[in-house]
């Protein structure tokens, strides 16, 4: 083997690593993609167990659906505060979803279907704050996110106790 054969070798391991390097980089990128979709996710769901948020929840939905500002501000200054609550909570995972941050999919499968409820409460009362204080933005993301999930079909979905009945463990 003389010296030219022996540095055409040391070139081909080289430009081996290389390739390897660049692979090896593309899969931990991916995994890191991949864990943080996770991880987001995961925070997402504890958001939501947050007692205040619950509370909120439950004045929220002994509403009638289409609940104007008088009659939320007849029922307590707490009724009022639930529905900031309720809403500022779609406001961001609407935004998350909209920045890539949490996938729509997930959210869906999560929340989907209640927040189409809160919605169908609220959304008269945040038409009236919009108006009332030239505020087309307010609750903005929240509008956006029911949009994209009745488009998604989540209003007319099946509930996951019924739609994957049949489903089985991964062995």
């Amino acid at each position: 083997m003389t010296l030219s054969d022996v540095a055409n070798l040391v070139e081909i391991i080289g430009i081996v690593a290389i390739i390897f390097g660049i692979a090896f980089g593309a899969l931990q990128f991916r995994q890191h993609q991949k864990q943080s979709r996770d991880m987001a996710i995961l925070e997402l769901a504890r958001s939501f167990e947050d007692p205040e948020f619950t509370e909120a929840y439950l004045l929220i939905t002994g509403l009638p659906v289409g609940v104007r500002d008088k009659e939320l501000q007849s029922r307590g200054p707490e009724y009022v505060a639930a529905a900031m609550r309720v809403g500022w909570k779609f406001e961001t995972v609407g935004m998350l979803i909209h920045n890539h941050v949490v996938p729509m999919d997930a959210m869906a499968d999560l929340v989907g279907g209640f927040s189409l409820k809160l919605w169908s409460i609220l959304s008269e009362w945040a038409e009236e704050m919009r108006a009332r204080n030239s505020q087309p933005e307010f609750f903005e993301w929240y509008q956006w996110l029911v949009e994209r999930l009745v488009e998604r079909g989540v209003s007319t979905q099946e509930p996951a106790y019924q739609a994957h009945r049949s489903w089985q463990e991964s062995r």
